[in-house]
């Protein structure tokens, strides 16, 4: 990692802790945010941590994966995923995913996010196999009023220039 990156990362990194500790002032649910396998980033420590994933997947002309995890906009709940469901929601993926993969914040309180770095792209039927898996995971873990308007996507990023 070139030096501006540490330095960014440092700066991000530091930022997120101090809203981390804030927040868990106020009784936030969220997890301290520190990069060990199952804490949840924020979305710019998350966005940050995807544009560096998108410049190692271009030097390296391979693909990953980006799972997305939304709920469905209805006129009594709202786009929101509600706070009470967050930990169910942060459990499930981190139960989803493999200690290499990173899970955040996409859109602060709306969309969760997970990054899913090596191997899976390598098969086609891999992002249909995903979506099943945290579609299960998650209805397990969330309410059932949050559990039917889960929306769950598995986006391709491919590397510039590849076919």
């Amino acid at each position: 990692m070139a030096f501006e990156s540490l330095l960014t990362y440092s700066r991000v990194r530091e930022s997120v802790l101090a809203a981390s500790r804030e927040s868990s002032e106020v009784g936030l649910s969220t997890p301290a945010i520190d990069g060990r396998p199952g804490e949840v980033y924020s979305e710019d420590a998350f966005r940050h941590f995807l544009t560096v994933e998108r410049t190692r997947a271009q030097r390296g002309q391979r693909p990953f994966l980006l799972l997305l995890v939304s709920v469905r906009r209805c006129p009594v709940l709202g786009g929101d995923v509600p706070r009470a469901a967050w930990p169910g929601l942060w459990d499930g993926l981190a139960q989803s995913v493999r200690e290499v993969d990173f899970v955040g914040w996409y859109r602060e309180g709306r969309v969760a996010a997970a990054v899913l770095t090596q191997g899976l792209c390598l098969q086609d039927d891999a992002p249909s196999r995903v979506v099943a898996r945290v579609t299960q995971t998650l209805g397990k873990r969330l309410p059932d009023a949050v559990a039917k308007r889960l929306r769950v996507r598995v986006i391709r990023l491919e590397p510039r220039g590849s076919v």
